[in-house]
């Protein structure tokens, strides 16, 4: 597991995760220090587990929202909604290194 350089906020209102959100949260940390690797364009960055369906009909059960800080005051945000947690989880980790690889690639070109 990656240490990251960075802090990174934590937050689970899901309960029937409670017991495993150690694993999950040692799952995003990993990915998003893979994703800061060698560059210092990261400052910080917040994992938000939620339940938005809870006590009312609706055709997804779990929230992740995933921000990562950019050193340049802009920040990186995906929130994916889904049945299966894991994959919510793992959809919103992509879309976040989709979104910092795209605006890197951008900063190259300037």
């Amino acid at each position: 597991m990656n240490i990251a350089n960075f802090p990174i906020e934590f937050n689970n209102e899901i309960n029937e995760i409670k017991k495993s959100e150690n694993k999950y949260y040692s799952l995003a940390v990993d990915r998003l220090s893979k994703l800061a690797g060698e560059h210092d364009d990261i400052s910080g960055g917040l994992v938000n587990f939620k339940q938005p369906a809870q006590g009312r009909e609706s055709s997804h059960i779990y929230e992740v929202t995933i921000i990562v800080y950019m050193k340049d005051s802009n920040q990186v945000a995906a929130t994916e909604k889904g049945k299966r947690f894991q994959a919510t989880l793992n959809g919103a980790l992509d879309a976040v290194k989709r979104q910092v690889q795209e605006r890197r690639t951008q900063e190259r070109m300037y």
